[in-house]
């Protein structure tokens, strides 16, 4: 913590070295009214970037707890009001940071170091002179293996510089290292971090990496990346990552304390937007092994047949008015006519979407009947479509060995809704993909506010229809200052299961009373 004082005070933040960070959130707490910052610099070796301000005053953005920003003549003044006063920086930095970095340079010792290192290995070769063992005097069959040897060692880097690559598509579902800067004030950590970077990018590595994933899964019948995938019966691949297991095993996911919390911020959220005319709606997409659980492997067996959507639901119903959207059952009961998530995709398919937008728009329509009535199946055919396009196949390279059919839901009549340019939004920082909006056929129609996920793209064609303007921001963040911006009539929170957790601190510049 940091003392009040009538004084200036230099605070400074050593960042990780070589940080490429892209946004900052300014937290001044709240153990004073007040505050004047004077200058903000980012500093890498001799080289820095100032912020004066009114650079600073152009550059953040307050939330509402800070009641007075503005600029004076000592520096950027403000005052605040409640407990967690912020400013965000909705501005991309990395650019900035980038030629900071780059400005600050090397200067000439890497050179010389390079150049003290060539002279040196080239006296004690002249030295030694060339050493040949005593088992390849005149031998030409030990000479030939020993040729082809080294070749094949030298294949990975030769490929750096030769085109004798196949070319293959990148298919993992991981960001790949990145080649490091050689610099002097990070030089401790170039080789573990060249190390990182030629074990992702290694010459023939994609189609090592796919005859092994070969072999594992045709031959052993296991995952190549245990930590990323796994096979189930039947086909089914399923989703690893940390946490994952303990849901598939039917643990609990929130302590009751956790559960409090959200309950009481949801509950505020809820009748904050009902003052205002607006209705709240939370829906939680199940994960496919809550669907399939059928083709889990036996090692995922339940410990307790509880799961963090019940602990939620059980709270939400017994201490708030939360309208809770829990599509468990409708895609059961759509599951007995086709499959409603992918065997080799983490997400639901179109028909599974569908189900999820006919339950959810049945509950909007009982409270707002200006919405219209969801489709029915009769309204749309069902074409399937053979594609190579399932992530968790994509994951282990071989999206070609396991295909994903995907039951294309094509409309008997025309869908109507058209898909707008791209707009501003404040907080993007906080987005994985830019906004989608778009523009119902009835402008009398309300309006639908929709912070999703990966799983709302099936849904964003069937929930367009029903409304005069519809926008989808892809965050699990919840911001006022989008509902601010956009004044929907409806606000709908969607969220993955396996991301239930992101509800225990799902809030962007929304207060706490």
């Amino acid at each position: 913590p940091v003392a009040a004082s009538d004084r200036p005070q230099v605070l400074s933040f050593r960042m990780p070295k070589d940080t490429a960070f892209s946004h900052i959130r300014f937290d001044p707490g709240n153990s004073q009214d007040s505050l004047l910052v004077h200058a903000m610099e980012f500093r890498c070796a001799r080289q820095t970037v100032h912020f004066g301000p009114g650079e600073l005053l152009a550059l953040f953005q307050p939330n509402e707890q800070v009641r007075d920003l503005r600029q004076t003549p000592e520096g950027l003044a403000m005052r605040f009001t409640g407990d967690d006063p912020f400013l965000f920086c909705d501005e991309d930095l990395r650019s900035t940071l980038a030629k900071l970095q780059e400005r600050a340079g090397n200067g000439p010792m890497p050179a010389l170091f390079g150049l003290l290192a060539a002279v040196f290995m080239f006296l004690t070769a002249l030295r030694l002179g060339p050493v040949v063992p005593d088992a390849l005097q005149g031998n030409g069959a030990e000479w030939s293996l020993t040729v082809l040897f080294a070749a094949l060692m030298a294949a990975p880097l030769l490929s750096e510089w030769l085109p004798i690559l196949p070319h293959l598509p990148d298919t993992e579902k991981r960001k790949l290292a990145d080649r490091p800067e050689l610099r002097m004030h990070s030089l401790q950590e170039y080789p573990a971090r060249y190390t990182a970077y030629f074990a992702d990018h290694f010459g023939f590595r994609k189609p090592l990496f796919r005859w092994n994933s070969f072999l594992f899964s045709k031959l052993l019948h296991s995952s190549p990346v245990p930590d990323n995938m796994v096979f189930g019966k039947d086909g089914f691949m399923f989703l690893m990552r940390e946490g994952v297991t303990d849901q598939y095993r039917g643990l609990p996911v929130f302590s009751e304390e956790e559960l409090e919390r959200i309950g009481e911020r949801l509950e505020r959220r809820r009748q904050r937007l009902a003052e205002q005319g607006i209705s709240y709606y939370l829906m939680i997409a199940p994960m496919k092994a809550t669907m399939y659980r059928d083709k889990m492997p036996e090692r995922f067996r339940q410990v307790a047949g509880w799961s963090g959507i019940d602990q939620l639901r059980e709270h939400l119903e017994a201490h708030t008015h939360v309208p809770f959207i829990d599509l468990r059952e409708p895609l059961q009961e759509a599951r007995t006519v086709r499959d409603t998530y992918y065997a080799t995709d983490i997400h639901w398919n179109p028909w599974g979407a569908f189900a999820g937008y006919r339950t959810l728009m049945a509950r909007i329509a009982g409270d707002r009947p200006a919405v219209g009535v969801p489709c029915e199946a009769h309204d749309y055919v069902v074409r399937p479509d053979t594609n190579e396009h399932g992530d968790l196949a994509m994951v282990i390279a071989l999206n070609d060995v396991y295909p994903r059919v995907t039951p294309m839901m094509e409309p008997v009549q025309p869908l109507r809704a058209r898909r707008l340019g791209p707009e501003d939004l404040p907080g993007s920082g906080f987005f994985k993909d830019g906004p989608v909006f778009m523009s119902g056929p009835d402008q009398e129609a309300p309006r639908l506010l929709m912070f999703r996920d990966s799983f709302a793209v099936y849904l964003i064609p069937f929930l367009s229809e029903h409304f005069s303007r519809s926008v989808y921001v892809w965050t699990p963040i919840y911001n006022q200052d989008i509902v601010d911006h956009e004044r929907p009539d409806i606000v709908v929170h969607e969220l993955l299961e396996v991301f239930l957790r992101d509800l225990v601190e799902d809030r962007l510049h929304e207060p706490d009373e």
